[in-house]
This record gives C-alpha cells, sequence and structure tokens, in this order.
C-alpha cells in the first residue's frame, strides 16, 4: 500500500471518528465527507496541482465552518501542499484552519496540521532520493550496456584487422612468388622444353640450355629460401615462447605441459598467456621461495585453461600489486577468469573463452 494512502487513511478515519461522536451528522456533512475524499483521490491519482489542492481546501474549510470535527483533514491539505512544493498554500491552509477551527478543536488542528507537515516533507525527501538512486542506477546501466557494446565492437574490429592483416599478407606473398617465382620457372620450362627437342640432335647447344635450365633452379630455390625466412616471425611465440621463457629461467625446476591444439589458440589470447606465464615466473623469483613450479596449459574447443602453481611458502592475505592485477584485468578484458590462492603455495589459474567476442566471463569467482 502507498505511504501517502496509509497516513491519509487515518486521518480520513480519525475524522469520521470525530464526526460519529457528535450528537447527529447532517446529510450535508456526509456529502462534504465523502467528496473530500473524493477530491484527495483525484488529486493523488490523477491531478495533482495547485488548484485542485486549493478545491480540496476549500471543500474541508466549508466542512470545518459547519462542524469543526472535519479540522484533521486540514493534515491532508498540509501534506499535499508540501508533498507537492507548493508551500505557499500552507499559509493559506493555516489562516482558514485558525479561522474556521473553534477553540475546542484547535489542538487537534494544530497536531494534525504540524504532523501532516512533518510526515508530507520526509516522504518527499525519501521519494526524491529514492528518485536520486533510481536515476542513478539507470545511468549506470545504462554505461555497462554501453561499455559492453564499445568492448564487443573493439573485440570484432581486433578480429577484422587481424583477418585483413592476413589476407594482406597472403597476397603479398602469392605476388612476390608470381613475381620472382613465376616468370622464372616460365623460362625454365621453356629452356627444358628447348633441350627436349635438341636432344641427340645438337647436343652442344641442348647441354648449353639445360647448364641455363640449372641455374635458374638454383636461383629460384634461393628466392623461395629468402621468401620463407621473411615470412618467419624474428621471436617466437606461442609454445616456443613460453619453452624458451622457461629454458631461461634459473631459479628453480619448471615442469610445463600442455594439452590440446595450441595452434588454434588466437594470437591476443596467446600474447595474454605469454605475458601472464612471465609475470607468475618473476613473482615466483622474488617472492616464493619455491623449488618446483608446475604449469599446465589445456585447450579444447571452447576454452583454454592456464594452471600456475608453485611449492613456495605461499601467503594468506594476498596484496595485489601492478604485476597481480595486470594479470587480473588482462584476463577479464578477454572475456575469462582467474584465481589466485596462496594458502599452500602460490596457485594461478586462468580460464579464458576462445571466441571471447561473445562477452561475458566463465567461472566468475570460481576460487581454488
Amino acid at each position: 500500500m502507498n505511504k501517502n494512502y496509509l497516513y491519509k487513511y487515518f486521518l480520513f478515519l480519525f475524522t469520521i471518528v470525530k464526526l460519529a461522536a457528535t450528537t447527529e451528522i447532517t446529510p450535508l456533512e456526509v456529502v462534504i465527507f465523502l467528496a473530500a475524499v473524493s477530491s484527495d483521490i483525484i488529486v493523488e491519482r490523477f491531478k495533482q496541482n495547485y488548484y485542485t489542492i486549493i478545491a480540496e481546501l476549500l471543500l474541508i474549510s466549508y466542512g470545518t465552518y459547519l462542524n469543526y470535527s472535519f479540522s484533521p483533514l486540514y493534515g491532508v491539505i498540509a501534506f499535499n501542499f508540501i508533498y507537492s512544493g507548493y508551500y505557499l498554500g500552507l499559509i493559506l491552509s493555516l489562516i482558514s484552519g485558525i479561522y474556521f477551527v473553534k477553540n475546542s478543536g484547535i489542538y487537534i488542528f494544530v497536531m494534525s496540521f504540524g504532523l501532516s507537515m512533518m510526515y508530507g516533507y520526509i516522504v518527499k525527501l525519501f521519494n526524491n532520493r529514492e528518485k536520486v538512486f533510481k536515476k542513478s542506477f539507470d545511468y549506470e546501466r545504462q554505461l555497462r550496456y554501453e561499455l559492453e557494446s564499445t568492448k564487443a565492437r573493439l573485440l570484432n574490429s581486433e578480429k577484422e584487422i587481424e583477418h585483413i592483416t592476413e589476407i594482406r599478407e597472403r597476397n603479398r606473398i602469392a605476388r612476390e612468388l608470381h613475381d620472382n617465382i613465376g616468370h622464372s620457372m616460365a623460362g625454365i620450362l621453356m629452356e627444358l622444353q628447348v633441350v627436349q627437342k635438341l636432344y641427340n640432335k645438337d647436343d652442344e647447344t641442348a647441354k648449353k640450355y639445360l647448364e641455363s635450365s640449372i641455374e635458374g633452379v638454383s636461383n629460384s630455390l634461393t628466392v623461395i629460401r629468402n621468401t620463407a625466412y621473411n615470412i618467419k616471425p624474428k621471436e617466437e611465440i606461442g609454445i616456443g615462447y613460453i619453452e624458451k621463457l622457461i629454458k631461461e629461467f634459473k631459479f628453480c625446476n619448471v615442469d610445463f605441459k600442455h594439452t590440446g591444439d595450441v595452434l588454434s589458440i588466437p594470437s591476443s589470447i596467446v600474447e595474454i598467456i605469454n605475458t601472464n606465464i612471465k609475470e607468475a615466473l618473476t613473482n615466483a623469483s622474488k617472492y616464493s621461495n619455491a623449488d618446483n613450479i608446475i604449469i599446465r596449459l589445456d585447450v579444447n574447443e571452447k576454452f583454454v585453461r592456464l594452471y600456475i602453481k608453485d611449492n613456495g611458502k605461499g601467503a594468506v592475505n594476498i596484496k595485489e600489486g601492478l604485476g597481480l592485477s595486470g594479470m587480473r584485468e588482462r584476463v577479464k578484458n578477454a572475456g575469462g577468469s582467474i584465481s589466485i590462492s596462496g594458502e599452500d603455495g602460490f596457485l594461478i589459474v586462468c580460464i579464458i573463452p576462445l571466441d571471447f567476442g561473445e562477452g561475458g566471463s566463465v567461472f566468475e569467482g570460481f576460487s581454488s
């Protein structure tokens, strides 16, 4: 039930009791009371403005003029003026009440009027705060939706850029092979056809063309070798980078194993995994005093799981610095989840979906 209605019901009920306590209730007073109830329903539910409240005030003033038992209803007027923000109307209501209420009912009038003003102010203040909170919540939700939308667009843009880069690289390789190898092989084929026709007819000329063909093949192989060398990245990535990183880690023994198709991991996720492993090994060398670290990389059709566990001293209360907070941020930006525990050694578990363009988090809040 609306708190406005509940308070006004009490005032109307109190007025009924006072009217019933009088010697006799006239039909006009009953009509005025019913009209006051109806007008307040109109004010409350349909049209609450200054003029409708004034009309209600005139009606209650007339009822009070006939019978001072109507005086508690001035509290309804006071509440409406306060709640609607028409504070000047309170002066008119107060003057009208003092004028029409007889001495025996002045205390009830003052009490209902004062309490109604206080209650109306409290209800208005509460409702205004509720509106502010609701507006803030709606704004926060809108920002969250926009952030998710922006995140999805950025992820899609990243995939598009990666796809376009791949197509451009393929076109470059195809053009380079066509321009350098294609023409050379076409010339070699023509020379070999000449050798075939001159075989056993003009051996000296055939030998000359054969030597030229061999030289052309040798040059083409050199071009192919150079092209393949330029295609291969100068720095190792993926599993090769991880294995090289572990091999160069001298602090303690590292047991690294991987399962699944590691080649199916997108380059953006590979970068996250590489960075997190490097950060975890750095932290282990600084704080853990461990003599063994286990690293497992498991890949299936839906997600990648990175498990890092050392047998060091751990930490009951983990204070995340830039390293751990950076790991957490990288994983969550990729739509995954990360769990960190220091109860038995130090444990880090990262789970990242392979297709993180859809957003969302995997196993959020999971703790190992």
